[in-house]
Order: structure tokens, then sequence, then C-alpha cells
């Protein structure tokens, strides 16, 4: 088991990047406090998560010129986070 230490925009990307898949938002166990969520989760369901979060990368993670954009940063950030 790992826990992941998230801020809120990190959280909230994320829950929106998980918001179809059920089966992985279901095996989260969240924790907030202060100004930080935090995930306890297992290793494959990291893995999980970093591989969906790369394929939204993909999709909003770059402008025309191959620039990350702001969706970008967090998702390379989350994807690093669940590493």
């Amino acid at each position: 088991m790992k826990i992941i230490k998230l801020n809120k925009a990190q959280f909230d990307y994320l829950d929106y990047v998980l918001s179809e898949q059920q089966d992985l938002s279901s095996k989260l166990k969240i924790k907030i406090e202060n100004q930080f969520v935090y995930i306890t989760i297992d290793d494959d369901t990291a893995d999980q998560i970093r591989d969906c979060v790369g394929e939204e990368l993909q999709r909003v993670g770059f402008d025309e010129n191959y620039e990350l954009t702001p969706e970008g940063i967090i998702l390379e950030n989350l994807i690093d986070l669940f590493y």
C-alpha cells in the first residue's frame, strides 16, 4: 500500500479523469486533511491510475507546438506521484 498526497487542484483533476472509471474510483481510500487529500492505494491500482492519466495526457496535455498545456502539467505531476 502507498499513500499519495495531492493538493486540491491535483485531486480535482484526478477525480475528473477517473469519473468514468468507477472501478478505479471505488478502490481509493480518501482522507482530507487541511488543504491536502491523501489517497491510500495498492501498487496495481496506482499502475492503473497512472495508465489512465497517461492516456488523458496524450489526449489533452499538449498544444499544437507540443508544449505542455496547464492540464498537461497537472497530469504529468499526477503520473509522477503515482509512481
